[in-house]
């Protein structure tokens, strides 16, 4: 026997363990998943606000007509290029050309003159030694030279000299005594060096020889010395300043530097180029400076919006994690919350272009409201009225009116229940971001004809909320097997056909339904469940008796029961059996999932007690052979607060029908008895139902029950009444006669007297 134990309890931890390893493998599985979602909206939503930081690309050309007007996509500051180029040009021309006086060419001119002097010199002391010359003859000695000779002269002197001096001038120094040379080269000397000190550029030579030339002049004696010396001066000039480049481009670079760069600022909305004008290069420098001309990706930009939508989205998955687990777990709700993001923002992206007023915010708070949960709402609210603050054209009031109006949103549809109430929620919608708008209007002082017009945007923006909602909300109900107020009060008509079908071949069903219904709303109401979905649920957590209805005691005949006929095994598989017929209907029609899970939970695994007991009684003696696990229902136990309602309201009701007299005492302790049976049983382990929350539910079940078994008062048969009306008549009848006879005697009376009268006085 040990061993068997031993041997069940090994087996047992396989199963634990195994179960684990698959649990493992679905949590990886769904942490991939999560993950995936993350980078798939983060990815989606950067790149939705990122746009604005891909400039559009202006092909214009200098010399053509623009097309259009051409607008500032937000407030730049930029260098004008050709404006800054053209100061500097301007501070470089300024700076003067700087020119060292060059000494050595002072100096080199002296000695030129100086050589020029001595040649003459030894030319004249030539023509001295020939003159002297006593071979020749007298009359030879005596000649003078000729003008050829003497040009001769000249012309060796400037050949020696590397010089070229007018021969006429040599020739004419070649003739004049000494002491005339001498202050010839005197006065030459002088006059150049004063000159040359003063500098002189290369290009201004022209203007220094007639400098030197008026110079010799003042200080010359005889006229025809000055035109000699003034020949000679000018032809030996040289320019005295030459260029510092080096010093004149340092001093040029230093201005230029000096220049500031010239900032033009252009604001958002500024037209830069009209429409008609022609294109001009400073035109095409703005474009270019603007990076309209060839737009270059601000990535520090992108990178920022990356990390804020990063923290925006880790905030939201955290927040689901520690307060919303049930949510965070399930990757289709994950994955509906990712796409109402991404639809929003790229809607508010467009929307944009219009106005800030327009983006509907609060489309999507009302539908994560509807179809999730409204404090997830209010947190998504927030996140993505600041995401789209960085939507250009967006701003403080923007975010302000896309917040308040997706809050009030939120609040607007607390508690419809159908589709048609939404259009009181644009109404209130456009109410709120008319006070908003004219607010902020009022604060920043906006005119009154602005605030008019932006007020219109907020009563479009209240009414666009309602309609994407309306349209978009059924998609999400069908593709996310969403189960909203709406939806469940669709399948509350009589007129769905499962219901319809209910009625018409399982009507004790239908009302055992309603039943449960009644008291499943309002124990799930007191607990803060949904009462919408607990009563619903139980309307169709009994639809698969549609299949076999005479096999359930509410839908048989008073005097006939065939179960009676049936072994008991047989008959508890075919009432266990209208869970899985109920989940295939359920399917098969397109219901909920949560409806579904309700329908397959509602019995939990709880024990067919009448047909186990009746096999036990059957059996004997021989009470092993009589399997509990095919009297039980196969599960699973309730997963939800509602399930768990439905369960113990659906067992109280079939409860109550068997009480003979439902005093409010007796209703109260059945109602214990059952919820304590299945808190021993185990069957709401499973679900979130608190001690607290089970006493609220069993005060409002009986309360309930004793308001639908209240003592009335009897009332007599139809038999009795005509028998009393009989005997009323009768009596009234008899009654009547006496009247007429006491009347008729009465009358004889009175004739009597009158004639006894009559018969005294005659």
């Amino acid at each position: 026997m040990k061993l068997y134990e031993k041997w069940n309890k090994w087996k047992s931890r396989d199963k634990i363990s195994g179960k684990n390893m698959q649990k493992k493998k679905l949590t990886d599985k769904n942490i991939i998943k999560k993950i995936s979602i993350f980078f798939v909206l983060l990815t989606a939503i950067t790149l939705v606000l990122s746009i604005n930081f891909f400039p559009d690309k202006i092909l214009l050309k200098e010399g053509q007509i623009c097309t259009k007007d051409i607008l500032s996509p937000g407030d730049f500051e930029f260098v004008d290029v050709e404006a800054t180029q053209n100061l500097r040009e301007k501070a470089a021309k300024s700076i003067k050309e700087v020119y060292d006086l060059n000494l050595a060419n002072i100096e080199n001119v002296e000695k030129q003159i100086d050589n020029l002097f001595s040649k003459i010199k030894e030319y004249q002391e030539k023509i001295d030694e020939s003159s002297k010359d006593t071979t020749a003859p007298i009359m030879e000695s005596d000649r003078r030279l000729t003008d050829d000779e003497l040009n001769k002269m000249a012309n060796e002197v400037n050949e020696d000299l590397g010089l070229s001096i007018s021969e006429q001038v040599i020739a004419g120094c070649l003739q004049l005594d000494n002491l005339s040379l001498e202050k010839i080269r005197v006065d030459i000397k002088s006059s150049m060096r004063k000159i040359m000190e003063q500098g002189i550029k290369e290009d201004d030579l022209e203007n220094a020889k007639k400098q030197l030339i008026r110079e010799i002049s003042e200080i010359s004696l005889d006229h025809h010395d000055a035109l000699i010396a003034s020949e000679i001066a000018t032809s030996l000039l040289l320019p005295s300043l030459f260029l510092n480049e080096e010093d004149t481009e340092k001093r040029r670079q230093e201005a230029i530097a000096s220049v500031d760069d010239v900032i033009k600022t252009i604001r958002k909305g500024q037209i830069i180029i009209r429409k008609g004008e022609v294109i001009t290069s400073e035109d095409i420098a703005i474009l270019n400076a603007l990076g309209l001309k060839n737009p270059k990706i601000n990535f520090s930009n992108i990178v920022g919006i990356t990390m804020i939508t990063a923290i925006c989205l880790l905030v939201v998955f955290l927040y689901l994690s520690y307060f919303y687990p049930e949510i965070y777990e399930n990757v289709n709700k994950l994955i509906l919350l990712g796409i109402i993001a991404i639809f929003v923002v790229l809607l508010a992206k467009i929307a944009s272009q219009a106005s800030g007023y327009l983006m509907p915010i609060a489309s999507a708070s009302m539908l994560i409201a509807i179809s999730l949960n409204p404090n997830i709402a209010i947190l998504l609210t927030v996140i993505l009225s600041l995401l789209i603050g960085f939507i250009p054209g967006g701003g403080i009031n923007y975010i302000l009116v896309s917040v308040i109006s997706g809050i009030v949103a939120i609040y607007s549809i607390r508690k419809i229940t159908q589709r048609s109430s939404l259009t009181r929620a644009g109404l209130i919608i456009a109410g709120v971001n008319i006070i908003t708008i004219s607010a902020l209007g009022l604060i920043n002082n906006e005119g009154y004809y602005l605030i008019l017009q932006n007020n219109l945007w907020g009563v479009l923006n209240g009414f666009l909320a309602v309609i994407l909602t309306i349209g978009i909300l059924p998609f999400l109900e069908s593709y996310f097997d969403i189960t909203t107020s709406f939806k469940l009060m669709e399948l509350s008509n009589p007129n769905q056909p499962l219901l319809k079908k209910m009625i018409l071949e399982a009507p004790g069903t239908y009302h055992h339904s309603i039943v449960v219904g009644n008291l499943s709303e309002t124990a799930a109401e007191e607990i803060g469940g949904n009462g919408l979905l607990a009563r619903v649920g139980a309307i169709y957590h009994d639809i698969g008796k549609i299949k076999r209805p005479y096999f359930f005691t509410e839908n048989q005949e008073a005097y006939k029961n065939i179960h009676d006929e049936m072994e008991p095994s047989l008959s508890a598989l075919v009432i266990a059996s209208h869970i899985k017929e109920g989940i295939e209907l359920a399917k098969k029609n397109k219901l909920p999932k949560d409806i579904i899970d309700i329908i397959a939970q509602h019995h939990g695994t709880n024990l067919i007690t009448y047909f186990f007991h009746r096999a036990l009684k059957e059996n004997g003696s021989a009470n092993d052979a009589v399997a509990e696990e095919n009297y039980r229902y196969s599960g699973p136990k309730p997963q939800t607060k509602e399930a768990g309602i439905i369960l113990l309201a659906d067992s109280l009701e079939a409860a109550t029908r068997s009480l003979t007299n439902p005093t409010a005492t007796r209703i109260k302790t059945l109602v214990k008895e059952i919820i304590q049976k299945n808190l021993e049983n185990g069957q709401l382990e499973e679900c979130d139902l608190t001690l607290k929350d089970l006493d609220k539910i069993g005060d409002s079940f009986s309360r309930i029950l004793t308001g639908m078994f209240h003592s009335r008062v009897e009332y007599p048969d139809e038999d009795l009444i005509n028998k009393v009306k009989e005997e009323k008549k009768k009596n009234g009848n008899s009654n009547k006669k006496s009247a007429e006879d006491n009347k008729d005697k009465s009358a004889k009376d009175r004739g009597d007297n009158q004639k006894g009268s009559a018969t005294s006085k005659s």
